[in-house]
């Protein structure tokens, strides 16, 4: 049986990504994938999809053309769902050709799902329309560089009157300048270069094609020059969100940094996230029936998740809780608690582990309490319990461990604030990286107290511990 490659063009920066591709990564049997500008949508397959990365990261070398058409045709042959997925759009100087060509001489299906393309998107991005009405009524796309002798007529395209759009350009800038200049095109004609676009180091560099090649020092890999009468409009987003121009790094499980990121995003963050902690579920921990108990007690999101998921792997019958309630460290507990149809019966006010244990001793003193939660919770709620002689089992039902994934450090390096959600998180990443320049930011006590034997930095601690209380102090500190 031959499977199917599906080219997708993954677009060109966070978000940019159609609905139709990324249906298709949730059904792919096999990811093929280069340097990404949007990491995240590694998230997007499925647990048992095999990963192949074919670009250059970490020093290693990078695939040539040749491996990665025969990657795709001896994965497809196996009889899967191959997913390729590529930056901006497959066909927009990103070699989709070259493997749509490869596969079809060896009759294997090929399904293109177009990507949003840096030549129209990152100038938007900066308040460049590469067309409008009364300025520019057309716009001409060309490789600042090519792997073949074949070059653009710069008489032609010196006589277009629409927008020039220049890709991988920075390092030939004051040669096509000059040539378009010595074709006819006016030294005073607006340009500017667009560089580093949705990265959160996006910058613009506004000049005319007289003077541009001398501004090109100041612009950063990867750029476009922009030559045209457009150049002359700033349509920049307008309110963005108070968090707008910070780059936040942020640490923890892949399920937490997706939350906290989205959280970030939405107050007009960049945020770089690293994979640093990977769950490993102890499901045996999970009682077999829960007639003992009064109450089950969540302090994390994934031990509801873990648990659930047992549930309905054991067959279990939904309604063998009816007879119990549930109490949540905080919001972000609940919130996941409600999205498997249940709403927490009790939550402290301040949502750490003590108080919680507080509450629990004065609500529920005469029913066993059930504790599901992480191998290396605090201790504090156990204590409060055993102090004041409340009868309860508190299970670890899953442990939180350093992943093996490789994570580039330097895209930590200009943040402006870096922020540690677990004791683990931090434990993870002294034992490889050191802290970068940045604000420090902890999401509670436990987790500050971990920091503190490890730099003598100052730091910022939430009050509120979660998603929605980090981005309170993070607000809080930019409005300083």
């Amino acid at each position: 049986m031959r499977g199917k490659v599906q080219l997708i063009g993954a677009g060109c920066g966070r978000g940019l990504i159609s609905v139709k591709a990324l249906k298709a990564l949730k059904k792919a049997d096999v990811l093929v994938y280069d340097d990404l500008i949007d990491d995240k949508l590694l998230n997007e397959v499925r647990e048992e999809c095999k990963r192949i990365y074919v670009g250059k990261r970490f020093a290693k070398h990078s695939k040539t053309q040749t491996e990665i058409n025969e990657i795709l045709i001896d994965e497809a042959k196996k009889g899967q769902m191959v997913a390729r997925l590529k930056g901006g759009d497959s066909f927009v100087f990103g070699r989709g050709g070259e493997e749509y060509l490869a596969l079809e001489a060896e009759g294997i299906d090929c399904e293109l799902i177009p990507g949003i393309s840096s030549c129209i998107a990152v100038p938007e991005s900066m308040g460049i329309p590469v067309t409008h009405r009364g300025t520019a009524q057309s716009f001409t796309v060309i490789t600042g560089h090519s792997a073949s002798d074949k070059t653009e007529s710069y008489e032609a395209l010196a006589k277009l009157n629409g927008t020039l759009v220049f890709l991988m350009g920075i390092n030939s800038i004051a040669d096509i300048s000059e040539n378009l200049i010595k074709n006819g095109k006016s030294p005073k004609l607006p340009a500017a270069i667009v560089c580093r676009g949705f990265s959160g180091r996006e910058k613009r560099i506004d000049g005319c094609l007289g003077d541009i090649a001398d501004k090109a020092h100041l612009a950063e890999s990867p750029g476009i020059l922009v030559v045209g009468e457009v150049v002359g409009f700033h349509m920049e987003s307008k309110g963005k969100g108070p968090l707008d121009g910070n780059r936040i790094a942020i640490t923890g499980t892949r399920s937490f940094t997706s939350r906290l990121a989205e959280h970030l995003e939405e107050l007009g963050a960049f945020v770089e996230s690293m994979v640093s902690l990977e769950l490993e579920p102890n499901v045996s921990e999970i009682p077999g029936h829960f007639s003992e108990y009064g109450w089950i007690v969540f302090t994390s999101a994934n031990g509801i998740d873990i648990f659930f998921e047992e549930i309905k792997a054991r067959g279990m019958d939904i309604r063998c809780l009816g007879h119990l309630k549930f109490a949540c460290i905080g919001i972000g507990t609940a919130s996941k608690l409600k999205e498997h149809g249940i709403i927490a019966d009790l939550m402290p006010e301040k949502y750490t582990a003590a108080k919680l244990g507080a509450l629990l001793t004065e609500k529920c003193a005469n029913e066993k309490i059930l504790i599901l939660r992480a191998l290396g919770g605090s201790p504090e709620l156990s204590e409060t319990l055993e102090e004041k002689g409340v009868s309860f089992d508190d299970r670890k039902i899953y442990d939180t461990v350093k992943t093996g994934e490789d994570f580039d450090i330097k895209k930590f390096e200009d943040c402006h604030y870096i922020v540690f959600a677990s004791a683990a998180g931090v434990r993870a990443f002294f034992e490889s990286h050191k802290l970068p320049d940045a604000e420090i930011i902890c999401i509670g006590d436990i987790t500050a107290r971990e920091l503190k034997k490890r730099t003598d930095r100052t730091f910022s601690v939430a009050q509120e511990h979660s998603v929605s209380g980090i981005g309170k102090i993070l607000c809080e500190l930019n409005n300083k």
